[in-house]
């Protein structure tokens, strides 16, 4: 069973980095708002001065060095120079040291906390009907194994 988990969470990881690659924007830009970067900050007493690395910015980037096939900071600061321009802002520098310390600046509980926020944020728009079906789904096919 510990190798089907393994191998299920590798497709999603590689359904993600797909969903990325076509889709050019940051990582969860429709998901990591402002206002939900700022609410975490506020509830973990962190502050953060406004530069081109904000918590949200750094957050965007470090996800997309994640979901990347290039692992690499270099490469996940050219996506966000390839973003502000494709966006008419004007293009930070790809030296990746601002990068790397914004990064360094964020606290453990930063992540936490946002993905707490993000997880309310989404089961609270969650098509109810679709978690009963679901769930009534996964009752039968548990209550099947078991019975049979």
């Amino acid at each position: 069973m510990r190798h089907f988990n393994q191998g299920r969470c590798r497709q999603q990881v590689q359904f993600l980095r797909r969903q990325f690659a076509q889709d050019g924007d940051l990582p969860f830009s429709d998901v990591l708002s402002e206002d939900l970067i700022a609410q975490a900050l506020t509830a973990i007493g962190a502050f953060w001065i406004d530069r081109i690395y904000s918590p949200l910015v750094t957050l965007w980037v470090f996800l997309s060095q994640v979901l990347s096939a290039d692992h690499s900071c270099r490469a996940a600061v050219a996506r966000l120079v390839a973003h502000r321009i494709s966006r008419g802002q004007k293009p930070c520098s790809a030296e990746t040291g601002a990068y790397c310390q914004a990064r360094d600046r964020l606290p453990e509980k930063f992540f936490s906390t946002v993905a707490c926020s993000v997880g309310r944020d989404l089961d609270a728009k969650a098509d109810r009907r679709w978690a009963v079906e679901r769930s009534a789904s996964l009752h039968v096919r548990w209550h099947h194994r078991h019975h049979a």
